[in-house]
């Protein structure tokens, strides 16, 4: 009855918060978009890496999915915490240690792909168990940690819940990661209940989604944002054979860095 409401009462346009005059505000954000997604709702929330869209019933993961223009086999990822991935991925203690040093101990946002639980249909909420195959692919299941305050907010209200988000970015499939709430097409807000602009997003320059990793096979499947970072570390602390970024080439540039002083008169930190 509660997703049948959400779904009866959706405007045309999402609404849009902070709302004019307010600052973010991450406790209460995070609040607001836990609700729109516990009563069936799609909502579009910051990342480090561009915004995505979200659902946790499977009448909002359809919506969303239909929106993008996602065919049949594209799987969509679940997005949540460090505490989720542990519960829901079948992997050795060693590449639970790689993955908190990432997420936890560093705060980077990564994307895992992994073998999940034997158990994952007595894990996942039974509503979300139809969309299974939007969401796994030969036995592996897709989950982005995503860090900063506000994803660390939502995936604890979520977790303390037992609710479990579904996301990919919000965008038509194929066009292009969205830093900006402005840049995101007309057809995908049109299915969006709420949205959180909290402006452009911390990795916008490199112009790309996240990175994406393989844990089983120790492999990069997506070099995404950050990766120059990601990948040095996954070759220098735990002995991974990584790709060169085609884009951004690490050993052309200067260590140390000179910052542009706009006060002659001044001294700068």
């Amino acid at each position: 009855m509660e997703q049948e409401s959400a779904q009866q009462s959706r405007s045309p346009r999402p609404l849009v918060i902070p709302l004019p005059g307010e600052l973010p505000d991450v406790r209460r954000d995070a609040a607001k978009a836990f609700e729109v997604l516990r009563s069936g709702g799609v909502i579009i929330t910051p990342t480090d890496v561009g915004y995505g869209m979200m659902a946790a019933s499977v009448e909002a993961i359809e919506r969303a999915f239909a929106a993008k223009g996602r065919q049949a086999g594209h799987s969509m990822g679940i997005i949540g915490t460090y505490e989720l991935h542990e519960k829901l991925h079948s992997l050795p203690p060693e590449k639970f240690r790689l993955t908190r040093t990432f997420s936890e101990d560093l705060g980077l946002t990564i994307a895992v792909v992994a073998k999940m639980k034997d158990s994952i249909t007595d894990l996942l909420p039974e509503h979300l168990l139809p969309s299974l195959d939007k969401i796994t692919k030969d036995g592996t299941l897709g989950l982005a940690i995503c860090e900063g305050p506000f994803q660390r907010e939502l995936g604890r209200l979520n977790d303390a819940s037992g609710q479990v988000m579904i996301g990919s970015s919000a965008n038509l499939t194929g066009q292009g990661q969205k830093f900006q709430v402005e840049d995101i097409e007309i057809a995908v807000l049109e299915v969006t209940d709420l949205v959180v602009n909290y402006g452009r997003q911390k990795w916008y320059l490199y112009g790309r989604a996240g990175t994406v990793i393989d844990l089983d096979n120790e492999r990069v499947l997506r070099i995404g944002a950050n990766y120059d970072v990601i990948g040095e570390r996954l070759a220098n602390w735990f002995g991974w054979s990584v790709p060169e970024d085609p884009e951004f080439d690490t050993k052309e540039k200067k260590r140390v860095g000179v910052s542009i002083n706009l006060s002659k008169n001044e001294a700068c930190m």
